[in-house]
């Protein structure tokens, strides 16, 4: 089995990281609509290179990585997972996913 070293020398560092939000009545709608949008070219300083809606929609950013928006079926709640190429710029679009999602 391979380790996490010889894993990032072959395919170069990923990083992962997960937020539960508990939203307000219609708030993961407005979420998953706001960033299903075609009009939303970049999240933060990353052009949105592609989406994907199979479980959530997912934003694949340039080539440092994704977002991923899942909204619960059952609760008030959207999971929001992103990995990229640092702890550093995951915990970044992990923050500012979350702040904007609040704000709607």
């Amino acid at each position: 089995m391979a380790t996490g070293r010889q894993l990032h020398a072959e395919f170069g560092e990923h990083h992962y990281g997960r937020v539960d939000l508990e939203l307000k009545p219609g708030q993961k709608e407005r979420a998953i609509a706001h960033f299903s949008n075609a009009k939303l070219k970049r999240v933060l300083e990353w052009p949105v290179a592609r989406r994907e809606d199979l479980d959530g929609i997912k934003l694949y950013l340039g080539e440092i990585g994704w977002v991923m928006l899942r909204a619960s079926g059952t609760e008030p709640m959207l999971r929001i997972y992103s990995e990229t190429t640092s702890p550093a710029t995951t915990r970044n679009i992990l923050d500012e996913t979350c702040a904007i999602v609040k704000r709607l």
